[in-house]
């Protein structure tokens, strides 16, 4: 895991995000599409009915360690931002003292709990976004929707 903390990629991934892809972060859930960029694959919203357990962090972890065992984004909207890799088995609400910014960093779970989450990989043909306030997820690509669908109903997660 490495944080992201170079202020030009950082900016360069949240600038892509807000004019390439159309996202318009707000607090009002009057659009039923909050997230209109066009997306480049096929994608599946759910809608989210539990938080996620620990066990059901691990079980979407591995999903990504299986689709994608690569280093991916893991961005969580206006805090610090990762490049990680999903083998890499992070622990629901893992979290670490930052001495030379002293302050705390908390790695982002799958489900967004406050802000917009955004897992995806670098060429963002799959990935997994979170809206905080409508409690949905889109999972983005082919094999991961397919996996996904395999343990809905573990995950506690209905298709919209």
């Amino acid at each position: 895991m490495e944080i992201i903390l170079d202020r030009g990629k950082y900016d360069y991934i949240w600038d892509k995000i807000c004019r390439d892809f159309l996202f318009s972060p707000s607090c009002k859930d009057s659009s039923d599409l909050w997230l209109s960029f066009p997306i480049p694959t096929r994608f599946q919203r759910y809608r989210l009915n539990c938080y996620f357990s620990e066990e059901q962090e691990k079980i979407i972890n591995s999903i990504f360690c299986k689709v994608h065992p690569q280093d991916m984004y893991a961005l969580d909207w206006q805090h610090d931002c990762f490049i990680y890799n999903p083998c890499e088995e992070i622990p629901l609400d893992y979290w670490f003292y930052d001495t030379e910014r002293d302050c705390n960093v908390y790695f982002p779970s799958y489900y967004p709990d406050g802000d917009y989450h955004f897992f995806a990989s670098f060429d963002w043909q799959i990935g997994l976004y979170g809206h905080p306030w409508r409690k949905e997820i889109i999972v983005v690509g082919e094999k991961l929707i397919h996996e996904f669908e395999k343990v809905q109903g573990m995950l506690g997660i209905a298709e919209l």
